[in-house]
């Protein structure tokens, strides 16, 4: 179906009723309600219909499924799973006091929020082959430890949010880097090309300005306290009154913790939250090569091309449910029914997120009825300047996911254009394909509609509409400053010099920013509410802001 101007109104209207109203499960719904009131001209009980199928799936009169729907798909229902077990296992990890335990461990070596903050950003780096299991796993891990600092809820979602996605997008060894990698051979086929997919990619990593950026400016905000807008006030605010967040990620008071029913076992270890941590990332990586076939040819990166993360991760997780309430109950922390009550209280905590990702996977649904990437893509492509293209290409990739949340609907829709677009023109396709890939990137990071801001956001336990406030001036930067390397890089198929251009701009833009909108803007805002709702307030903690 091709529904023109009309196949934007939904994304657009959920966004805009999400940053409005901050109600975001409410707004998806009415985006996706009203994308099934113009597929299904204006009735309101074949959108309802719609619904249902875009969620359930669609069935023929057999009762065999012919559609997937957002909650019947393979992957999706992976990523659920991932998610569930996640959950559980936190809720386990919790239990055993090793939670407790590893906090305290890290507040003996951690000495400053600045300390605490890098420590989010060096996890971050570290867990690179897989967004979802990064976001998640680092708030688990850290959250507890950055608030005994007073960094913001906001400031420990957007580290885990942009050095997540970040990383994946250039380390070669991600989840996200086979389906990218099976876009790019069939492009350079669709345009006569012959090119080894992963060499290419790993060719494109220089080109890949929004990543490296959105990575860089973590750390220098980090050390030196670089914040500016919403931001900035998100950090004086909880500096100032001790207030964590505006509201946590259910909707409940800033104080309230998902998991604080579970009744926490004494004599808990760090070992005991590392041992299932340490046990799901080497069973992770092992998966990977597992499901890619490396054991049956021992190629790494061809095991890495066609690796099956999700497949991998589902497996992963699983079997660390199953060792940690083992390991649990052999070690005397915790009988096998009270982590079974654990698992299920840890579970049942990623149900918000569980609906936010069931609405969102149905929206991109509308918008592939629709055809809102082919219509958006459509709108930039004529008369264009041989050297603007991969700008282009990566403004449309930014706007069309950030209204669609879909990243990798968004490469496939926009791969296949760019790569012959780029050799039509005579420039580097390098710079086109980072175009797309960053393009992504900015949408996942700062989209109401993109699944790792959602986890990232409940991973944080904070609000996802103010998680994306707090975000967007931050990648809207990175992205800006970014433009400036693909104009670059438009003229001329060497990296350097774009690349070293790019660096220059963001870190005046960024400096300049910090000074005219940041946290010396909103001296006395946080303090002022504080006081007049009556709160007590901390003494002042300056010394562990170095």
């Amino acid at each position: 179906m091709d529904a023109g101007v009309w196949s934007l109104v939904p994304p657009i209207l959920t966004i805009v009723l999400a940053i409005i109203t901050k109600e975001v499960l409410l707004s998806l719904f009415i985006g996706v309600f009203t994308g099934g009131l113009i597929i299904c001209d204006w009735n309101p009980l074949g959108a309802l219909n719609k619904l249902i199928e875009l969620l359930a799936g669609t069935y023929d009169e057999t009762g065999d499924m012919v559609i997937p729907g957002a909650l019947t798909d393979p992957w999706n229902i992976q990523v659920l799973i991932i998610v569930t077990m996640l959950g559980g296992l936190i809720g386990l990890m919790v239990r055993s006091g090793g939670s407790d335990a590893f906090g305290k461990l890290l507040s003996n070596k951690i000495k400053s929020r600045k300390g605490a903050e890098a420590t989010v950003w060096g996890i971050g780096l570290i867990i690179f082959f897989d967004d979802y299991f990064n976001a998640l796993t680092n708030g688990a891990v850290m959250r507890k430890i950055t608030d005994s600092y007073k960094v913001s809820r906001e400031k420990l979602s957007y580290i885990i949010d942009s050095t997540a996605v970040g990383i994946c997008l250039i380390v070669p060894l991600s989840s996200w880097i086979a389906f990218v990698c099976s876009l790019i051979n069939e492009s350079y086929k669709s345009a006569g090309v012959e090119g080894n997919a992963f060499q290419t990619f790993v060719s494109s990593i220089p080109y890949n300005y929004y990543a490296w950026l959105s990575i860089i400016m973590v750390i220098m905000v980090i050390l030196f306290k670089m914040d500016f807008g919403p931001m900035a006030k998100a950090e004086r605010r909880t500096r100032e009154t001790g207030q964590l967040c505006d509201r946590t990620f259910s909707g409940g008071d800033a104080d309230e913790d998902d998991y604080s029913s579970i009744e926490v076992a004494k004599g808990g270890k760090a070992i005991d939250l590392l041992a299932p941590i340490v046990l799901l990332v080497v069973l992770a990586f092992t998966f990977m090569l597992y499901t890619g076939g490396f054991f049956e040819s021992f190629d790494l990166l061809d095991a890495f091309n066609n690796t099956d993360g999700m497949l991998a991760l589902t497996y992963a997780v699983i079997i660390s449910v199953v060792f940690a309430i083992v390991f649990y109950a052999v070690k005397k922390l915790s009988s096998i029914t009270e982590s079974l009550s654990a698992f299920v209280v840890g579970a049942k905590s990623m149900l918000f997120v569980i609906l936010l990702l069931a609405l969102a996977w149905s929206i991109g649904g509308v918008g592939d009825e629709l055809g809102t990437a082919n219509y958006a893509a459509q709108l930039f492509q004529e008369n264009v300047p041989a050297f603007l293209v991969p700008v282009i290409i990566f403004v449309v990739s930014c706007a069309m996911t950030f209204a669609t949340g879909a990243t990798w609907g968004t490469y496939a829709i926009m791969m296949p254009i760019a790569i012959p677009i780029a050799f039509a023109m005579d420039i580097t396709p390098l710079a086109a394909i980072t175009a797309v890939i960053g393009g992504g990137g900015f949408g996942n990071h700062c989209s109401p509609l993109a699944d790792t801001a959602i986890l990232s956001s409940a991973a944080s336990n904070i609000r996802h509409t103010d998680h994306i406030k707090t975000q967007i001036p931050y990648s809207m930067t990175c992205a800006a400053c970014a433009c400036v390397g693909f104009i670059i890089s438009g003229m001329m198929k060497n990296p350097i010099i774009p690349l070293l251009a790019t660096l220059a701009v963001f870190v005046v833009v960024v400096f300049v920013l910090s000074r005219l909108f940041g946290e010396k803007r909103y001296a006395g805002e946080a303090l002022a509410a504080a006081e007049a709702a009556g709160m007590g307030l901390p003494p002042d903690d300056a010394e562990n802001d170095e």
